[in-house]
């Protein structure tokens, strides 16, 4: 039960860090947007 309950947090957070990278590149191509952040990192 308690590992269920980590995996769905687990699969909330991927869900949420996906939507606001979604919302951060906006119009802009994910490609050009990877390589734009990898660039700079």
């Amino acid at each position: 039960m308690i590992d269920n309950k980590k995996e769905q947090e687990r699969e909330e957070l991927h869900r949420t860090i996906w939507n606001m990278a979604n919302e951060l590149r906006g119009s802009v191509d994910g490609w050009d947007f990877k390589q734009y952040v990898l660039g700079h990192l």
